[in-house]
């Protein structure tokens, strides 16, 4: 499925980091605002059909869906319990995973969406749209239903969430003179303080 209009965090999009089983995975947590509530229900449509599959497939039984580990979570709750930043605040999130390295494209106005390479360009904070899909698991004892990362598609930038800036923002104060002049004043001024 694809999503609405959602905001990324964590995003590991070119290159995969390993997760806490030691797996390399490429991954984003996907946020949601909970006024998005169209959004929402295609979301919890699509969990519910991957429940029946799990039932269907014997993954877990009926009797078993009430302890499964769903994977749409309250961004409020976990901020409150100090799990997560004042970014997931007025959100529900999902966190999507691959061992394959997704597709990224950056959406366009007057034509089809354009490849992205550069991790500069997409980033933490970034808005867009994900092509995800939901499947049941039930390994070592844990059930539950898993958000597999497909696509991604970045559709505006905002503030970054890793508190990095762009270069040309952090610099945009300084304006270098003409460097030889700037060399030859600063040794100058040196040449005063030299005892000999």
């Amino acid at each position: 499925m694809i999503t609405s209009l959602v905001r990324f965090s964590y995003l590991n999009a070119f290159e995969p980091k390993a997760n806490p089983s030691g797996d390399l995975k490429y991954s984003a947590s996907i946020l949601i605002p909970k006024e998005d509530k169209a959004g929402i229900k295609t979301i919890q449509a699509a969990i519910n059909i991957a429940v029946q599959k799990g039932i269907d497939n014997n993954k877990f039984t009926k009797a078993q869906v009430s302890g499964l580990r769903l994977p749409l979570r309250d961004g409020d709750t976990e901020f409150d319990q100090g799990t997560r930043g004042a970014e997931y605040q007025g959100c529900f999130f999902l966190n999507s995973s691959s061992v394959n390295k997704p597709g990224v494209v950056k959406a366009q106005v007057d034509g089809p969406p354009v490849p992205l390479f550069d991790p500069e360009d997409f980033f933490s904070g970034c808005y867009g749209r994900a092509d995800i899909n939901f499947f049941p698991y039930n390994q070592a004892g844990n059930r539950g239903i898993g958000v597999g990362l497909n696509n991604l598609m970045m559709v505006k930038e905002s503030e970054r969430l890793d508190g990095r800036q762009k270069a040309e923002d952090a610099f945009a104060d300084y304006i270098e003179e003409d460097i030889e002049k700037v060399i030859q004043e600063k040794n100058a001024d040196l040449d005063d303080d030299i005892p000999f």
